[in-house]
């Protein structure tokens, strides 16, 4: 007989519900984030789109485990973020997320190599830092250091980093913020890889709104909130965008 079990759905890898946050008070109050209310699936490559100050890394740091909302909630799984210690939050970050930044913060007297072993030897069950090279492409350029590297190969020595310790997700604020079309492509093609690879929960914040041709799911922010959410029927690959 057929087995008629339900299938549960993956537990999200985020939901949000009522995030806020605010700075300053009286009239210098700034409100970054009003209200937000979100659910990221486990695995899926997700676009934040937005003009500056729409509240788009706002969002991200706080997923991400660097900063506390002023009110609401935002889990991880089943964890609640926003009730973790400072301790807890250290874990989290240590176990489970990957960042990558405009730019690269390289340790300029390491290696290629060197710079995504420094992350290797924190984790539990990492990447080999030339495994992690190669998924980005720089197996060849493992023993550069930061100065003999173009921007774009210092950017994918950065993700190599991030991704070397297996993260189950991989945040990413503006990564090609800092590079040319051509090599801005080269970037996010690495991007999708250790998506479909590894299997690894991308977010991407950025303002270049091409970015969202590659995306699951785009999110759109302004003025601190949601405007809307697109589900990508048909996505396009980073060689396919229009710059």
């Amino acid at each position: 007989m057929p087995d008629h079990t339900p299938i549960t759905p993956p537990t999200p890898a985020f939901t949000a519900t009522g995030l806020t946050k605010t700075y300053g008070s009286g009239a210098a109050t700034v409100h970054a984030l009003r209200g937000v209310d979100l659910t990221i699936p486990t695995g899926e490559f997700v676009v934040l789109l937005g003009p500056s100050g729409s509240g788009k890394s706002t969002l991200l740091n706080i997923l991400g485990g660097l900063d506390r909302p002023t009110s609401g909630t935002a889990l991880f799984q089943s964890a609640d973020l926003t009730a973790m210690t400072d301790a807890e939050l250290t874990r989290y970050r240590r176990d489970h997320v990957g960042f990558v930044f405009q730019f690269y913060n390289l340790m300029p007297s390491l290696t290629a190599y060197e710079n995504v072993e420094l992350v290797t030897e924190i984790a539990t069950d990492p990447l080999d830092p030339a495994e992690a090279l190669s998924l980005v492409g720089l197996d060849k350029r493992s023993h550069h250091f930061p100065a003999e590297l173009s921007g774009g190969e210092q950017q994918r020595v950065a993700i190599a980093r991030a991704v070397a310790k297996r993260p189950t997700v991989l945040f990413c604020d503006e990564p090609t913020g800092a590079l040319d079309s051509a090599t801005g492509r080269a970037v996010l093609n690495v991007l999708t890889e250790v998506n479909a690879r590894l299997g690894t929960t991308v977010i991407i914040v950025t303002h270049a709104a091409a970015t969202a041709q590659l995306a699951d799911r785009v999110i759109h922010f302004a003025d601190g909130g949601i405007r809307d959410v697109i589900l990508n029927k048909t996505k396009l690959t980073a060689d396919e965008i229009e710059w």
